[in-house]
């Protein structure tokens, strides 16, 4: 007899409490999800991401002290995928989260499913954006100027990156290309590491700069 999946485990950073305690209890309706920690403020975001070594941090921009891109970096290093959500679609917070490294950005008035489903897609290694910082991403590369040509990827990895770059998730981009979805995580895995970046939201957004 199978067993049920080990949930995903996520940190919920917030500084308001009611806003903290609503997410607490979107995410522990769901039952595939458990929330193992909750902090108030980026430190201590960042020390319960340390203690927990959760697979996702949930992470609101502005905070008391530490905010929320600040840590993301930080929060990275434990192994944790981050979702930022925030009051603001400012294409400051937007920009700033991804070039931080975070794997989506979320604004706080998404329908509570979409969260839920955030939530599950950058724990597969998916990327999410919202509407808004979609638009600000859109808006950013429409200025951008002439950049060097970066690594030299295999033909394999520049298929993967140029499908990441049109939004597909690692499944789609498998399915896509009629290889098995670790092949796809290989060949993703071994481009960031030939950018130097952490995320596909990063990657992404290169392959638009110099090869979009």
């Amino acid at each position: 007899m199978s067993t049920a999946p080990d949930p995903i485990r996520v940190v919920v950073a917030e500084d308001h409490p009611a806003v903290r305690s609503g997410l607490v209890a979107l995410l522990d309706s769901a039952p595939d999800i458990a929330v193992v920690a909750e902090a108030a403020d980026g430190d201590a975001a960042l020390a319960a991401a340390r203690e927990h070594r959760p697979d996702v941090v949930l992470t609101d921009v502005r905070m008391p002290g530490a905010t929320g891109i600040e840590i993301t970096p930080r929060l990275r290093e434990t192994g944790a995928h981050v979702l930022v959500i925030s009051g603001f679609d400012l294409d400051e917070f937007v920009l700033g989260a991804l070039a931080a490294g975070a794997d989506g950005y979320l604004v706080k008035s998404e329908d509570p499913q979409r969260i839920l489903a955030a939530i599950r897609d950058v724990h597969r290694g998916d990327a999410v954006l919202s509407a808004a910082a979609t638009r600000a991403v859109v808006a950013a590369l429409r200025g951008r100027e002439v950049a060097p040509a970066g690594p030299t990827f295999t033909r394999r990895e520049e298929d993967v990156l140029a499908l990441v770059a049109e939004g597909l998730t690692n499944q789609q981009i498998a399915t896509r290309l009629f290889v098995e979805i670790t092949t796809v995580k290989t060949h993703l895995s071994n481009a960031l590491m030939k950018l130097g970046v952490d995320s596909r939201v990063q990657a992404a957004l290169w392959w638009q700069q110099h090869r979009g």
